[in-house]
């Protein structure tokens, strides 16, 4: 998606946003230490069950994703990160570059993200940040599962 492509989708949602262009991409927590607190980042994954593909929204604060918990929260038998290609070959995303709104995937949010005015995610653009408030994230996101 491009960056106007996603300016036009959250301004037709309604939404307050910002969208932050650096010098720098952003490919780790590393790289966004200089431009926000990592407990207000919130990645974008993608993982695959027996019943299709998740985006899990998850808080910076994590390390990893409780796998068995999202399971058992969804009924799911098989649970895991999709592979790099399959993320490229079904959504036509590199890895890494899952942007937190226009993936067009039910969406599973963590609430530790709530508890902040604004989180930071991706665009789909190594070289652009979304800034969001949490609850906009709900509304422009089909979401269908929120974990504690």
């Amino acid at each position: 998606m491009e960056i106007d492509d996603l300016r036009a989708m959250l301004k037709n949602q309604d939404v307050m946003f910002e969208i932050i262009q650096h010098e720098i991409p952003i490919k780790s927590k590393h790289d966004a230490l200089s431009l926000f607190k990592i407990e207000e980042s919130a990645p974008t994954l993608i993982i695959k069950t027996e019943a299709g593909f998740y985006a899990v929204i998850i808080s910076g604060e994590r390390d990893n994703i409780d796998f068995k918990m999202i399971k058992d929260l969804l009924g799911c038998k098989e649970i895991g990160m999709a592979k790099k290609k399959e993320i490229l070959d079904e959504f036509g995303i590199q890895a890494g570059q899952v942007p937190l709104i226009g993936h067009n995937l039910p969406c599973i949010i963590d609430k530790r993200l709530f508890k902040y005015d604004y989180v930071y995610g991706g665009t789909g653009n190594w070289y652009y940040t979304l800034k969001i408030n949490p609850n906009a994230l709900v509304k422009a996101n089909n979401v269908v599962l929120q974990f504690e």
